[in-house]
């Protein structure tokens, strides 16, 4: 992690006098054509390039590496603001830290208010194939620079603009490329056929309380603990059809856990947005739509919690840079919560009604997004600053008054490893740690030096509180009786269960003897099963030659047990398909993080058999059957009834000849793993005496919108991304390490029954859902369906297993209470049987 931000350490260029500097070029000087315009997609080096003129020509710019992508691209942010504000940047930097921890007295913050400068963030091509973003940031840029409006000097002089142009690199680079390859070719509009960030995909708006990724946690760091703007603007481009574009206020519910302060500066600042757009006869903004104030986790909302104004915008995207033309008739007469689309609304006020609509309309639709929220915050400087220490300050109050009063971590942990990983994630979003030096009492028990604390007095007590207690999502119904309103995203999250730690919340106040850490000390690997840390210790002993050990109770050795097996590296196949499974980059994550090497499976690999004499155990990610089977066809279906010719290449999927690849890879005592949906394929095919007990639903995790969320079954099961209770059968060496009750996190999910078999090597359950009291955060209905029923089946065939999980113990690189499930089946797959 770096250290504190020095801009006098990081700075690439030296500026001098402005009258020795070149004129800054326009952006179609530099790139040779205007981005934005049409079959024309700037690449990273492109943009990057053209900041770095931008930089070494004028004194209202400064451009700064703060981080490498996954892949090891320089990640830059340009600073942008009026010369003499920018020879102050560590001044209006401190002010801002010491107004929005709280840290000012009541009268130095009204006068360190009186003196800094707004801060505003806006970002660009977090989702890579969302392409406008990144194509409008040389354009704000330049008129940041250049311009001189009354409107634009006021901005420069009275805001610091912290422009990342490109923050998912690794992405745009992908999406340039391909579509390059593809325009004016019949494969034009075809979509990426891989995930646009190494691991997540889509997912990486998804990490922003886990901060598993780099990119995120550079961007966490510069927002949570050296920058913490005002406003941070995440722009996106996936708007409600026919809407040009989605503005806040956002639709319902509202978390609880977000200062309602900010909830109403947001909806202020989307007031200010729309205004503009009705002013610049821009029509197509709609509000209060599909996206709510529930979930934690996004770039646009955990800043929320963190009381800054999270802003979104999704702009109207076709595909690509290819423009379309819509006629009259296809725009809808409703948006799919059945307010109108083709008559003026409150929250719809001048509707779109068809015609052309090409890459740089998007442009300039978030260029007017842009100097609305800049002319704001120029406009509203002291306001924001202030109120930045009002919520902190307030937040402290609240904190100290107790209920609650802290969340203490025990040191006596399941597993310490994984409760260090979640407490060094804290501090990465900015929550301060605490550990005791010496013994006290809290809430009527002892506890020793060593233990550690999370006060919550603190600034961020509004990201703290959602991050540790249970979420309860509201049923709001369309009506009386009428069905309850589904979540955007998750409807539970609570992190210590996730990652099974234990914590104990404390209302009343305590005294305790603390020293505030600064950086989390994360226990070394131990063979120690209880402990996740326990695979990256196998991994080890592995490379350095020396021998491990399982014995049948489930202890790891480098002794030779009476009876179990010895270790071995396995061989690990992940099926990835050409449908840019999320999933799949997930779960290719959990092996890079133990140190499990794997080797990609694509659909030919699959076909091609014999694949017992390359791999130990093969997973098969979240997917149902039918995508595994038939993967991409050479026609797709896209949004709004749109279809798109993919490259031959990447159509299909493993087809019967695959799966019965996969069976012979079993029956020669392979071990396949499916997840969820996965599961299907195994059950359907594979003569094992499991069914599952849900329907099979067709489809597969999907790009470009929220997480999927399967139907209601019947009997009314519906689990729309939950936390549940579990048990689980520690004896069964598939569970070996885990307590006996846990937690998982479930998106739908599946349930098994094991049918009656007069086969001596019968299927065996070691994973089930709680007979009672299943929701531990969130929101479900029906339990009733799958409460007690197993929710992990190990099934014999041949000389292999099937290992099915009905959930994802993998999630999001989240639920690390439910990794060695995973680990403990791969690692296990290649072990040999003591003699």
């Amino acid at each position: 992690m770096v250290s504190g931000f020095r801009l006098t350490r990081r700075l690439l260029l030296t500026l001098g006098p402005l009258a020795l500097l070149a004129a800054p070029p326009a952006p179609r000087e530099h790139f040779g054509f205007d981005p934005g315009d049409d079959y024309r997609l700037a690449g990273y080096e492109q943009i990057v390039s053209y900041f770095q003129k931008l930089a070494s020509s004028s004194d209202r710019i400064r451009l700064v590496e703060f981080g490498r992508s996954s892949e090891g691209r320089p990640m830059y942010a340009a600073f942008i603001s009026d010369a003499a504000n920018l020879r102050q940047l560590d001044r209006w930097r401190d002010i801002n830290r010491r107004l929005a921890l709280g840290q000012a007295s009541p009268e130095e913050a009204r006068r360190l208010a009186a003196e800094g400068r707004a801060i505003v963030w806006i970002d660009s091509g977090l989702h890579a194939t969302e392409v406008a973003p990144v194509q409008h940031a040389p354009h704000l840029a330049w008129r940041m620079i250049t311009g001189e409006s009354e409107e634009i000097r006021r901005i420069r002089s009275e805001v610091v603009l912290i422009q990342v142009p490109v923050i998912n690199p690794d992405g745009l680079e992908m999406v340039a490329s391909w579509y390059a390859r593809n325009v004016g070719t019949p494969y034009e509009i075809a979509p990426l056929p891989w995930l646009y960030q190494k691991y997540a995909g889509h997912d990486n708006n998804r990490d922003y309380f886990m901060y598993n990724l780099a990119e995120t946690r550079h961007v966490g760091r510069m927002l949570f603990q050296e920058w913490f703007p005002h406003i941070v603007y995440n722009q996106h481009q996936v708007a409600p059809f026919p809407a040009r574009i989605f503005i806040p206020p956002y639709a319902e519910p509202l978390n609880p856990n977000i200062p309602a302060a900010v909830m109403e500066g947001i909806h202020r600042i989307g007031s200010v947005m729309k205004e503009r757009f009705l002013r610049e006869d821009k029509p197509g903004a709609v509000s209060y739509l599909s996206f709510d104030g529930w979930w934690n986790g996004g770039l646009r909302s955990a800043p929320a919690f963190h009381n800054m104004h999270g802003i979104l915008t999704e702009t109207a995207l076709y595909y690509y840079a290819t423009p379309k033309e819509y006629r009259p008739s296809e725009v809808p007469e409703r948006f799919s919560n059945g307010l109108p689309a083709r008559e003026p609304t409150i929250f719809y006020p001048k509707p779109w009604l068809g015609g052309r609509w090409a890459l740089r309309d998007a442009v300039e639709y978030m260029l007017t997004a842009d100097f609305a929220i800049l002319s704001e915050a120029a406009s509203n400087r002291s306001h924001y600053l202030l109120k930045a220490w009002e919520m902190a300050r307030a937040n402290i109050e609240a904190g100290r008054r107790g209920n609650p009063f802290a969340w203490i971590v025990p040191p006596d942990q399941h597993d310490p490893w994984s409760a260090a990983q979640m407490l060094e994630r804290l501090l990465v979003a900015g929550i301060d740690v605490h550990r005791a030096t010496a013994p006290f009492a809290a809430g009527g028990r002892e506890y020793p030096a060593g233990t550690h604390i999370l006060y919550a007095a603190q600034p961020f007590r509004g990201y703290l509180v959602d991050l540790m207690e249970p979420q309860k999502y509201p049923e709001m119904r369309t009506g009386a009786a009428g069905a309850v309103r589904r979540p955007y995203d998750l409807a539970g999250w609570t992190l210590p269960f996730q990652m099974g730690v234990r914590t104990v919340r404390v209302d009343a106040p305590f005294e305790a003897q603390t020293g505030r850490l600064d950086r989390i000390d994360i226990p070394a690997p131990e063979l120690d099963l209880r402990r996740n840390s326990a695979f990256l210790a196998i991994a080890s002993a592995l490379r350095e030659g020396r021998r491990v050990y399982l014995s049948r109770e489930g202890q790891l050795s480098l002794e030779k047990p009476a009876a179990g097996w010895e270790l071995k590296l396995p061989r690990v196949g992940l099926y990835v398909p050409f449908t840019a499974n999320m999933d799949a980059g997930w779960t290719a994550w959990l092996f890079d993080q133990f140190q499990t090497p794997w080797q990609e499976l694509r659909n030919s690999d699959v076909r091609g058999g014999a694949l017992r004499d390359r791999f130990d155990v093969i997973v098969l990610a979240q997917q149902s059957m039918q995508s595994i089977l038939h993967g991409t066809p050479g026609v797709v279906p896209l949004r709004g009834g749109e279809t798109a010719r993919q490259r031959p290449e990447f159509t299909g999927g493993i087809g019967l000849e695959g799966a019965r690849h996969l069976e012979e890879f079993v029956r020669r005592g392979g071990t396949l793993i499916a997840f969820d949906q996965a599961t299907e394929l195994p059950l359907a095919l594979f003569p094992i005496d499991v069914r599952g007990g849900l329907r099979a639903t067709s489809g597969g995790q999907q790009e470009g919108g929220p997480q999927e969320q399967q139907p209601e079954q019947p009997g009314g099961w519906f689990c729309p991304g939950s936390v549940l209770r579990m048990t689980a059968d520690p004896s069964h060496p598939l569970a070996f390490g885990m307590p006996a009750e846990h937690y998982a996190t479930s998106t739908g999910g599946q349930f098994f029954e094991i049918r009656e078999s007069p086969a001596e090597n019968k299927p065996r359950a070691f994973v089930w859902y709680a007979k009672s009291n299943l929701l531990a955060s969130g929101w479900v209905s029906g339990e009733r369906v799958v409460a007690g029923k197993p929710a992990a089946v190990e099934a014999p065939l041949g000389a292999g297993r099937v290992v099915l999980f009905g959930f994802r113990p993998q999630f999001r690189g989240q639920t690390f209470g439910t990794f060695r499930l995973v680990l403990n089946a791969v690692w296990q797959s290649a072990a040999s049987p003591l003699p």
